[in-house]
């Protein structure tokens, strides 16, 4: 008789099974039996089709994959064998990929990560290739860094103001007792209960390149690097239960005047992103890092820099702008706005920095504060992000990357959702009696 590592030797290890045709997802609402494809090479399955079975959403974000799934965020990188969910890096067999405009997923995923993650929710059973949803108490939360699920906003307390009219509405108050009333459930990681619209504002755009980014990769200039992190500001936000809208979604010009306008009526924020650069000079590409900026008089020669560099993209306007001030009363109450939101201004702008400071390779630059044009319109607490130096050589690659993209993306985020959690919990404690105009 031959012994059993002979015969291993001989014959090989035995071939590895085959994958289903197919998975079931049993759940309390029903069974559902999703197809299995392997024209990759290896078993995957099509995200649309565990939509309506899981209650699955998913988001294509460039070359990441968002999925939400159980009160757990999972994020994937087209071509990458892992997945991260809860701060966690799970390997994968296989790679999540697109094809026919269709996102696939490693049946790995399902059957491996998902009751790893979700272990008290989901339950995998390799022999009958099944995903059981088990009955929970409550939601089961893995919260990844930067990442939250994506629940649809409440509506909101009551009529939109029209686009064409911006200002025909009064300021709502997420404070006030209209605004109480339509406070939802805590969101399942940010804890924010009342319905936020922020506006990002995407810095120049159009026939205004903005610099021309001397370290930037294959003819990138400012305004491609600030509409890919406005992008991903906008997801990040989304999935944080935060909803956003862009000054332009497309590479267009936008008035300085206009771009503010957009935070008006339905509106709790103004973000305006922007690349630094430095004059030429010796020290031209050793100046980096990252910094925030609220509307106010220029303290230093350098802010006034700025400022003048950013204020400059008027010279590509030939048009008039829709918005600015009309007269003598105008003027007092852009003033009295103006001065009201200044402090709150300050405190956003801190707390966007110092977690874009933990992130950026180029150093923590500080809150500083300038005229900027494009801050001035904005009806509610205003910033505007310099979110790294292009004529600087490490500032510029981080930029240019995807990964420093989203990362600047995700601090943002992350002030962002701060400053709103300050506000509500402030808000709960003054009582609707304490409630006033805007975000105070």
């Amino acid at each position: 008789m031959i012994a059993s590592p002979l015969l291993w030797l001989l014959l090989g290890p035995a071939p590895a099974p085959a994958p289903p045709q197919a998975v079931v997802i049993a759940t309390p609402r029903g069974e559902t039996s999703v197809p299995v494809t392997t024209e990759r090479g290896s078993a995957a399955v099509a995200a649309p089709l565990l939509a309506q079975p899981l209650e699955l959403k998913v988001a294509l974000d460039g070359s990441r994959v968002l999925v939400s799934l159980g009160g757990a965020a999972f994020v994937f990188q087209l071509g990458a064998p892992f997945v991260r969910a809860g701060g966690v890096v799970y390997g994968l067999v296989g790679e999540p990929y697109t094809a026919r405009d269709t996102v696939f997923l490693p049946l790995n995923w399902l059957a491996d990560c998902v009751p790893r993650a979700l272990g008290p929710r989901y339950r995998w059973d390799p022999a009958a290739a099944r995903l059981e949803e088990l009955p929970v108490a409550g939601p089961v939360v893995v919260t990844p860094p930067g990442i939250v699920p994506h629940p649809a906003p409440p509506p909101p307390a009551g009529p939109r103001a029209s686009p064409a009219s911006p200002s025909s509405l009064p300021l709502p108050s997420p404070a006030s007792p209209a605004a109480a009333s339509t406070a939802a459930a805590p969101h399942p990681v940010s804890g924010l209960r009342f319905r936020h619209t922020v506006v990002v504002d995407p810095g120049h755009g159009g026939a205004d390149p903005g610099n021309p980014g001397r370290y930037f990769p294959g003819g990138l200039v400012e305004k491609d690097i600030t509409l890919k992190i406005a992008r991903l500001l906008r997801a990040e936000l989304g999935l944080r239960g935060v909803a956003a809208s862009l000054t332009r979604a497309t590479d267009t010009l936008v008035a300085l005047a206009d771009r503010g306008a957009f935070c008006r009526a339905d509106c709790d924020l103004f973000v305006s992103i922007h690349v630094n650069a430095m004059p030429p000079g010796r020290r031209a590409d050793r100046t980096s890092g990252v910094e925030t900026y609220f509307l106010s008089d220029a303290k230093t020669e350098d802010q006034q820099r700025v400022a003048n560099m950013e204020n400059d993209a008027i010279r590509f306007e030939s048009f008039a702008p829709a918005v600015g001030v009309k007269g003598p009363i105008d003027f007092i109450l852009k003033d009295l706005q103006l001065n009201e939101y200044l402090r709150e201004s300050a405190q956003l702008a801190q707390l966007v920095q110092r977690r874009m400071a933990d992130v950026h390779p180029g150093g923590d630059r500080g809150v500083q504060q300038a005229g900027f044009m494009v801050l001035t319109t904005a009806r509610r607490p205003a910033i505007l992000v310099e979110a790294g130096f292009a004529t600087n050589p490490t500032d510029g690659a981080f930029l240019a990357s995807g990964f420093g993209e989203h990362k600047i993306a995700s601090a943002i985020a992350d002030g962002i959702v701060k400053y709103l959690q300050d506000f509500e919990r402030k808000s709960t404690v003054a009582g609707p009696s304490g409630g006033g105009g805007g975000t105070r």
